[in-house]
């Protein structure tokens, strides 16, 4: 039973510290304020991942500096790879490239520290398992699996009303994509929850 509670718990930690930096604690709003908004929530959202991905280590007796570092610099390659990709998906190369920055190191911390959260310290091969071959199979597979790959397709889902011509404040750049990632991430939660609970019922039936 451990073996999914605790990244669950981690994992909902993980998402109320998504939810807490950017919608609550600065006291800016993101849909009138995007851009102070998510300036004061970034900082916070990365020590508070880094925190929560040292307290997961902890736990599983393996806590380690190089680990911490390796994803610092994880999230950082990730910020580069996503702002490019964004780009790519239709914003501007120049204009509110601020914005975009400021997405994508949001997209990047969300998903990157979650993913690290649940499988460090596993090896390589396994990373490739979960994220290339969409073959996630254990727990803490199944947890960092949806996670990214929900945060991600609510980043998608959230640009889908950009280009609308409903003159909503919250259609500027980035914040429904803000928010529909805060959501995915959340879904991804739920929905590992369900899958790993589902695999150890059947897993048990199995057996009996």
């Amino acid at each position: 039973m451990t073996s999914i509670v605790r990244p669950f718990t981690i994992s909902l930690l993980s998402t109320t510290i998504n939810y807490a930096c950017v919608f609550r604690i600065p006291s800016t709003h993101l849909v009138q304020e995007p851009i102070p908004t998510l300036t004061t929530a970034l900082p916070l959202l990365l020590c508070a991942h880094i925190i929560l991905l040292a307290i997961s280590l902890t736990l599983k007796h393996k806590f380690s500096l190089s680990l911490i570092l390796k994803s610092l610099l994880s999230t950082a390659i990730a910020t580069v790879i996503l702002h490019g990709v964004i780009v790519l998906f239709g914003a501007s190369l120049f204009d509110k490239f601020y914005s975009t920055a400021l997405f994508a190191s949001f997209l990047a911390i969300v998903t990157v520290m979650s993913a690290f959260q649940c499988l460090a310290p596993t090896t390589g091969s396994i990373w490739m398992k979960v994220y290339l071959q969409h073959s996630p199979t254990t727990t803490i597979e199944i947890y960092s699996y949806t996670q990214v790959i929900c945060a991600l397709l609510g980043a998608w889902i959230g640009a889908i009303v950009l280009p609308l011509d409903w003159e909503r404040e919250w259609q500027e750049w980035p914040i429904s994509c803000v928010v529909s990632t805060f959501l995915g991430h959340f879904v991804g939660v739920v929905t590992g929850f369900a899958w790993s609970s589902l695999k150890l019922l059947f897993s048990k039936k199995k057996t009996e």
